[in-house]
């Protein structure tokens, strides 16, 4: 994928790195139960979850965005992310389905044009009204499933990432350069940049280099409390 480098970011990322201390990459959550009768609400009448669906996994997640099923995808995704309970306040709102299924369905044509997630970005957090988390969640599968693997958007949680990696990567940074490097936090696609610059350096720092997905599986389960 295309990336908007943030020079700042990815300087003190490369001299001062996160500490890493797995020599393999953490596998991503495999996600919990998934009962899909709790979310037929969350689907437009003509739309069904798959045969058997009972977990909502990595795969499935996947699998469901590369057939366009994209609310199928994204209630998916809600219970892979544990935000089912502000599901309805911050993520389906007042949207009708077919809104967001349209939003949704454009930021994946627009993805495979450009290889960028920046307008994807925009349009999920202005026009869906959607935070960093599930915005960064959604495109995060959404990417994998047009076959963006190696260094694919990856989620950003306010519990472990926000409230540890950060912290812990700025204080590894000297104070006098603390200034020049800007936060992670907010909805921007800029800020959302020099986290992923971040990522994509601790990636490529990697013998051999892994994949953003492992990254960030690696460093949340390191800096989870």
């Amino acid at each position: 994928m295309i990336w908007q480098v943030d020079r700042a970011t990815e300087a003190v990322a490369r001299k001062y790195p996160l500490p890493i201390y797995a020599t393999t990459p953490t596998p991503q959550d495999l996600g919990g139960n998934f009962e899909p009768a709790n979310w037929q609400h969350r689907l437009r009448g003509m739309d069904v979850f798959p045969a058997g669906a009972s977990q909502a996994s990595p795969g499935l997640i996947i699998g469901e965005f590369r057939a366009a099923n994209y609310l199928q995808g994204l209630a998916l995704t809600v219970c892979w992310g544990g935000m089912a309970r502000t599901s309805n306040r911050y993520i389906y709102r007042q949207h009708s389905l077919e809104h967001i299924y349209d939003v949704l369905d454009k930021c994946a044509k627009d993805i495979s044009q450009t290889q960028s997630i920046q307008s994807s970005w925009n349009a999920l957090t202005q026009q869906l009204e959607w935070t960093n988390v599930i915005t960064s969640k959604t495109l995060h599968f959404l990417c994998r499933a047009l076959g963006f693997e190696d260094n694919p958007p990856v989620p950003i949680d306010r519990g472990v990432v926000l409230n540890y990696v950060w912290p812990g990567f700025r204080m590894g940074i000297p104070p006098k350069q603390r200034a020049d490097v800007g936060g992670w936090d907010g909805n921007t696609y800029a800020a959302y940049s020099r986290y992923m610059t971040a990522i994509l350096t601790w990636a490529h720092l990697r013998q051999p280099a892994w994949t953003t997905t492992q990254i960030e599986a690696t460093i949340y389960d390191e800096n989870a409390p």
